[in-house]
């Protein structure tokens, strides 16, 4: 439901060609979310970047000669996708990572912010203004909480829509994993019966696990339904040999799986 409601939100601003930002924390399906909602929009193209603590502008100029063309026009020089009609949607993952300089600025953050305001640049080569058409930006980031983020400043968020994305529910959750479990266990077919007792013992072991180990006990206790995901593919690795497998025989290997994937210290 969670997911849904976003992708409404997520399709309607981007049909507008409006900047926006997801914030939420890891495993949270941000970069899902929007992949999902740019796949109905047939006329944009996406270039997904990756930022990190020492990314620059320069990453970004970097993608418009990748993806775009400059085309001289009576009205000055235009920087537009190549494809005559379409839109690039420049995805800038982790988007809070990029360290400020000696004045407290993030150069790549601020960039953006200009390219937003004025729509296009001064090029450096010979001080031509370019016009930029049919390029919007997108961002994603985990909350500023988090070590290594900093802060994005208003100046910039106020260009965009900012929507929180956090983890799904037990609801959800149980719906997702029962799902996969479903799958897995048509390799034993003895144990079809039992996917939906398998997943609210996964549902209701992880949400304890969320609940009891968090990051003020150890920095490292990060949960998110990355661990699920990677408990049930643990699970079909441990049964896909096997012809037939008796129930205490799942309940086992339910246990071992568990831990191998636990971020517990025993």
């Amino acid at each position: 439901m969670d997911t849904v409601r976003h992708e409404e939100v997520l399709y309607s601003w981007l049909s507008e060609h409006k900047p926006l930002m997801l914030c939420g924390p890891p495993g949270s399906g941000k970069t899902m979310t929007l992949f999902s909602a740019l796949r109905k929009l047939p006329d944009m193209e996406v270039a997904g970047l990756n930022f990190s603590s020492a990314t620059t502008p320069e990453l970004i100029l970097k993608t418009f000669e990748q993806y775009c063309e400059y085309r001289k026009t009576p009205n000055g020089v235009i920087l537009a996708p190549v494809q005559i009609g379409r839109w690039l949607v420049v995805f800038c993952d982790e988007i809070n990572l990029p360290a400020p300089d000696k004045y407290g600025t993030q150069r790549v953050i601020s960039f953006i912010r200009r390219l937003v305001e004025s729509g296009g640049y001064w090029r450096t080569s010979d001080m031509a203004w370019i016009k930029l058409k049919r390029i919007q930006f997108v961002g994603a980031c985990n909350p500023p909480t988090d070590p290594g983020r900093v802060p994005l400043t208003h100046r910039f968020l106020r260009h965009a829509p900012l929507v929180m994305v956090d983890y799904p529910g037990e609801v959800s959750l149980k719906q997702i994993y029962g799902t996969y479990n479903r799958a897995v266990l048509k390799v034993v077919p003895n144990l079809r019966a039992y996917a939906e007792p398998l997943t609210d013992a996964m549902v209701a072991f992880y949400l304890a696990s969320q609940k009891r180990f968090t990051t003020d006990v150890q920095a490292h206790y990060v949960y998110s339904p990355r661990e699920l995901t990677r408990w049930v593919r643990g699970i079909y690795e441990a049964i896909r040999p096997l012809e037939i497998l008796a129930v205490e025989g799942l309940v086992r290997v339910w246990l071992m799986k568990h831990f191998d994937c636990s971020k517990i210290d025993l």
